[in-house]
């Protein structure tokens, strides 16, 4: 989510999210999922240092027109400063300012009921207060105190909003990123482990149910993030009931894409990558033998599968892994051998 394309997240196309500064900035301002700046605010191209110092300053004044000025541009030059996160989050009482913004939400999330926003409560500014949030949980300084800290509790609710107004998908696909950051980041499987204790799976239905195509490609890809390591893959499989949910989420998505004009390869690739991890276990063969998502095998999506190497290595695993009960897979997988 560090300069985003056209999206509020980085380009999962490439499922490549290794440095904040691998996107151009100027895609900030032009991007089509951001929600309307608050009137009068202008991004300063080229800030020095003390301006950046000034602006961190600025934030703790709250509701002005100088803290929504600062916020903006902090958002914006995120990726511009290698020592803003560690600014943030050390400088005192700013990441406990900008966590405000954000649990002033909380009041507006009522489960279906989408209710009007106050006036000192603009989308944009939770969406850069979540674009600073994201730099942090994954700047090599910050990310360690960010998850000690048990920051992503705080991001659950925006993800669990079950609404498909604007203003909240803005919401939601932040607090998204933010998660999506932290697991990115973990190199030691800390941040896998802290979404199994705090239940992380069940905070990405709403968003697959509820969520525009970009929500549901990255809560998929923070399913198939906990999927890779050996612990995320046994907690995902140990519970038949959470396997059935996950499977019944997955199933969900393909008939989505399947009715998709243009279905997106990036969320097609984590699906299919998600059921080949989920068939490494053998009573999750069993499982998907008896109920096999059968659209990943009649032809619905064979363009996709041939189009892109690793979508159709994810494929062909997952083929492989079902083939492997018995000696005998179904006939719907052979038709497409």
């Amino acid at each position: 989510m560090v300069n985003l394309p056209d999206h509020l997240y980085e380009d999962y196309n490439k499922l490549k999210l290794t440095s904040p500064n691998s996107y151009a900035s100027s895609s900030y301002a032009s991007s089509s999922s951001a929600p309307p700046p608050l009137p009068g605010l202008t991004i300063v191209p080229n800030p020095t240092v003390q301006m950046i110092f000034q602006w961190v300053y600025d934030l703790h004044k709250p509701n002005s027109f100088e803290s929504d000025f600062a916020l903006h541009n902090l958002a914006y030059q995120r990726n511009n400063f290698d020592f803003l996160p560690r600014l943030l989050w050390e400088s005192p009482g700013t990441a406990y300012i900008m966590l405000q913004k954000i649990i002033e939400v909380y009041r507006h999330i009522v489960g279906h009921i989408s209710l009007p926003f106050s006036p000192n409560l603009n989308p944009h500014r939770v969406y850069d207060v979540l674009l600073l949030f994201q730099s942090m949980a994954y700047h090599p300084d910050t990310k360690g105190h960010f998850l000690k800290a048990k920051m992503p509790n705080y991001f659950y609710s925006l993800m669990d909003i079950g609404v498909t107004d604007k203003p909240y998908e803005h919401m939601r696909l932040g607090a998204l990123g933010v998660i999506a950051h932290m697991i990115k980041a973990s190199e030691d499987g800390a941040a896998t482990r802290f979404l199994m204790d705090t239940s992380a799976v069940s905070h990405c239905v709403k968003p697959i149910e509820f969520g525009s195509t970009d929500s549901k490609t990255l809560a998929v890809f923070i399913l198939h993030k906990i999927m890779s390591t050996d612990e995320g893959l046994q907690y995902c499989c140990v519970l038949a009931d959470r396997f059935f949910v996950i499977d019944e989420l997955l199933k969900k998505l393909l008939h989505h894409l399947s009715y998709m004009a243009r279905p997106s390869p990036a969320l097609f690739r984590l699906l299919v990558g998600c059921y080949s991890k989920l068939s490494k276990k053998p009573r999750v063969r069993d499982g998907l033998r008896r109920y096999p998502p059968t659209l990943l095998f009649d032809r619905t999506f064979a363009r996709l599968i041939a189009e892109d190497e690793v979508t159709g290595n994810y494929w062909r695993q997952l083929v492989e892994n079902m083939e492997n009960i018995n000696n005998e897979a179904p006939k719907t997988l052979l038709s497409m051998k």
